[in-house]
């Protein structure tokens, strides 16, 4: 009884093994990326849009905000475009309360061929042009429908 235990714990680990063995490490199949985003053109669209999108902050048009996301963007963990809506019109409501603006700096922009992907920093400046808090941000762009538009929006 113990020799067929054995052997059929032999045959068990044998066929594991082979079937570790055989099997081929093939790579994804991928969608051929354009790596001839220029990112000088890049840059200057993203500024332009960035711009706008504070002046939207700004005069606390959450529509026209909401309007630089793609269909499927998120703004940290608010996805959808009904719950970024109310997310946005409940920040500029508050921002425009405290009498402030907001004032955002994209500082580098890279690609890898599909993707665009903007670091920036955010400024709140209160009535007096003092800046009363700053942080981070990162912006991942993606084509919809041949315009680029925020797919993830992120905090740093």
């Amino acid at each position: 009884m113990k020799k067929v235990s054995t052997i059929i714990q032999f045959v068990i680990i044998s066929v594991g093994v082979l079937s570790v063995i055989s099997c081929e490490n093939k790579p994804k199949e991928t969608l051929p990326l354009d790596k001839s985003i220029d990112l000088v053109e890049a840059r200057k669209m993203i500024v332009s849009k960035v711009q706008e999108f504070e002046d939207n902050v700004n005069n606390s048009d959450s529509i026209a905000i909401v309007d630089h996301y793609a269909s499927d963007g998120s703004w940290g963990e608010t996805k959808g475009r009904d719950n970024l809506m109310a997310a946005w019109g409940n920040t500029v409501r508050n921002i425009a309360k405290k009498g402030s603006k907001v004032k955002f700096t994209t500082n580098s922009v890279m690609t890898d061929g599909e993707f665009l992907f903007e670091t920036g920093l955010f400024q709140f400046i209160d009535k007096e042009n003092k800046v009363i808090s700053e942080g981070k941000y990162m912006l991942v762009w993606k084509q919809e429908e041949g315009e680029w538009k925020v797919f993830r929006d992120i905090g740093l």
